[in-house]
C-alpha cells in the first residue's frame, strides 16, 4: 500500500504541482488548503506524512505544527514545512513548533524525496511497533518510557579523536562524547554505545558517503540514527547522504541554535522508537505470564518444552529432566481458609521455587496448584537432588498467610522424569515424545502422592520399564537365565520408584 502524504497548500498551482510529483513517486496525496482543513484531515486519515507551506490564510504553518504535535493521534507524523523565506528566524520558528524539516521553495524534488523516503523509513518502524502492540498498553508503557527516561547520549564520530578540531564550528554543548570511527565499526563495549551517531566532516571527507551505508551494515549500529555533518562542497549530496541511511543532514556552517533544535527531533524519535520497542517487548511478556504468580504460564512453558525437544544439530544434545510440582492438600487449604488465602500460597510458594532453581531453569504455573519446571543438562540422579532440594525448601518454613491464624504448614509432592534427546527422540513425532515425558513425570507425582505426599518420585522410562518386564517373564532360556543376576528373577520393577 503506497504511503499517504497530506499536501497543505493555498496555492492550488502549488497543490497541483506537489501532487504531480508525489504520484510520479508512487506515493498517495490528500490536498487541504488551509490550516483548519490540514488538522481535520490529518486526525481522519492518520496519514504518513504532512508536507505544508508555513504561510497559510488561516493559520500558520507553525502553528498547524504545534497543534498537530499537541494531540496524540498525529503526535508522531511526521512534518516538513515549506516556505519562500527560509531565514534564520523562519527555520528556528518551524523547528521550535515541532517540525522535522524546512525546505526552500521553489522545491528541489531530488532533495525533497529523498527528506521524504528519510522520515517515512523511521516512521514506518515506529507504525509497526503501535501495530504489533494492538492495544493501548503499549502506547501508555510507552509515553512513559520516553518522557521520565534517561536522555540520549549523542557522540562526535571523528576519523580519530586527535581530529576533532575539523569540527571546531559546532559546540561541544552539543554532543556528549567523541569517539573514532574505528571505535564505532569495531566496539569493544556494545553496553556503552551512543544512541545518536555525529559523522563529522572530517570523516566525510575522508571515507566518502559510503560511511554511513557501512555504518548501517554493522549489527551494533544499524539501528542507531546518523545525522551526517557535510562538508560545504559536499552540499549538493545532501539527498544521497539520506538515501543512504542518514536521518538528518546539517550544512556548515553550523548554526547551533539550528543544530540543537533538528538534534532534539532525532532525540525524540529515538527515544520513542526505544520506549516503543520495549513496551511492546513487555507487553509481550506478560501475554506469556500467569497473572497471580508471575511465573510463565502453561502455553509458554509448553512451548519451551516443546523446543527444548527438538534435537539441535549446532549444540550438544545434553539430557534435561522435566519435574511436576504438585501443592499437597491445596484443597483443604481453599475449602478451610478461602481462596484469597490460597493464592497467597501459590503465591509464596511461586517465590521460594524461584529462589532455588537455576537462571537457565524454566518454571511455568501449569495449572491450578501445579507447576512445571525443565532442568537442563541435569541426569537423573542431579534431577533428583534438585528435587529434593526444592521439596525441603516449600517444607522447611512454615506459611505466615494473611487471614490464616498461626503458621501454615505447606507440602509438596514432585514427579521426575528424564529426557535423553539421543537416546529417546523418535524423530518422527515431537509431539508424541514431549506428551510421553509429561505422562511419565504425571505417572511419577501420582505415586508420590499415593505413597503419602510430601516426597519426590522418579519416572521409569519406558526403555528401562520394557528392558524390566523382559528380564520378569523370560523364563525359555535356561542359559541366559543362568547368567542373569538373581535379583533380575523377582517381578517387573514398577512403573515409578519412590525415594
Amino acid at each position: 500500500m503506497p504511503n499517504r502524504i497530506l499536501v497543505v497548500d493555498d496555492m492550488s498551482l502549488g497543490r497541483i504541482v506537489l501532487r504531480a510529483k508525489l504520484s510520479a513517486a508512487c506515493y498517495d496525496s490528500l490536498l487541504a488548503v488551509s490550516g483548519a482543513a490540514a488538522l481535520k484531515l490529518a486526525r481522519t486519515f492518520q496519514p504518513d506524512l504532512v508536507l505544508m507551506d508555513c504561510s497559510l490564510p488561516d493559520m500558520a504553518g507553525p502553528d498547524v505544527c504545534r497543534a498537530l504535535r499537541a494531540d496524540p493521534q498525529t503526535a508522531h507524523i511526521p512534518i516538513v514545512l515549506f516556505s519562500s523565506d527560509t531565514g534564520r528566524e523562519t527555520r528556528l520558528e518551524a523547528l521550535a513548533a515541532g517540525a522535522d524539516d524546512v525546505l526552500r521553495k521553489p522545491l528541489d524534488e531530488s532533495y525533497l524525496l529523498s527528506r521524504l523516503r528519510a522520515l517515512l523509513r523511521k516512521s514506518s518502524t515506529e507504525r509497526d511497533y503501535q501495530s504489533q502492540g494492538k492495544t493501548s498498553l503499549s502506547l501508555d508503557l510507552a509515553h512513559r518510557k520516553a518522557t521520565t527516561g534517561p536522555g540520549a547520549r549523542i557522540a562526535l564520530v571523528c576519523h580519530d579523536t586527535a581530529s576533532r578540531g575539523l569540527a571546531h564550528d559546532l559546540s561541544d554543548r552539543l554532543y556528549d562524547q567523541v569517539v573514532s570511527l574505528p571505535e564505532m565499526l569495531n566496539p569493544t563495549r556494545p553496553e556503552a554505545l551512543p544512541d545518536v551517531l555525529l559523522l563529522s566532516p572530517d570523516v566525510i571527507e575522508l571515507h566518502g558517503l559510503a560511511i554511513i551505508s557501512e555504518l548501517r551494515s554493522r549489527e551494533l549500529t544499524r539501528d542507531l540514527p546518523i545525522v551526517a555533518l557535510m562538508p560545504a562542497p559536499l552540499r549538493p549530496l545532501r539527498g544521497m547522504a539520506l538515501d543512504l541511511g542518514a536521518e538528518e543532514v546539517l550544512q556548515e556552517p553550523f548554526d547551533d541554535l539550528e543544530t540543537q533544535l533538528r538534534l532534539s527531533s532525532v532525540v525524540k524519535r529515538k527515544l520513542w522508537a526505544d520506549a516503543m520497542r520495549e513496551a511492546l517487548s513487555a507487553e509481550l511478556d506478560l501475554a506469556t505470564r500467569d497473572p497471580l504468580t508471575a511465573l510463565f504460564n502453561r502455553r509458554h512453558g509448553m512451548l519451551h518444552l516443546g523446543r527444548m525437544m527438538i534435537p539441535d544439530d549446532r549444540q550438544d544434545r545434553t539430557p534435561f529432566a522435566l519435574l511436576l510440582i504438585d501443592i499437597d492438600n491445596f484443597k483443604r487449604i481453599n475449602d478451610t481458609f478461602g481462596h484469597l488465602a490460597g493464592d497467597r500460597v501459590l503465591i509464596e510458594v511461586a517465590r521460594r521455587l524461584n529462589s532455588v532453581i537455576r537462571a537457565n531453569d524454566m518454571l511455568a504455573r501449569y495449572g491450578g496448584e501445579e507447576f512445571l519446571l525443565t532442568l537442563p543438562g541435569l541426569s537423573a540422579s542431579a534431577a533428583r537432588k534438585m528435587a529434593e532440594r526444592i521439596r525441603k525448601s516449600i517444607e522447611s518454613e512454615s506459611f505466615s498467610v494473611k487471614g490464616v491464624p498461626g503458621a501454615l504448614r505447606v507440602t509438596v509432592s514432585i514427579g521426575v522424569a528424564n529426557h535423553d534427546p539421543v537416546a529417546r527422540v523418535s524423530r518422527k513425532d515431537h509431539t508424541l515424545d514431549m506428551e510421553a515425558l509429561i505422562d511419565e513425570a504425571d505417572r511419577a507425582l501420582h505415586q508420590a502422592k499415593e505413597t503419602g505426599r510430601n516426597r519426590v518420585s522418579m519416572a521409569v522410562t519406558p526403555k528401562v520399564a520394557q528392558a524390566a518386564c523382559c528380564l520378569s517373564h523370560d523364563h525359555a532360556s535356561a542359559a541366559v537365565s543362568a547368567r542373569l543376576p538373581a535379583r533380575q528373577h523377582r517381578p517387573a520393577a514398577p512403573r515409578a520408584t519412590v525415594y
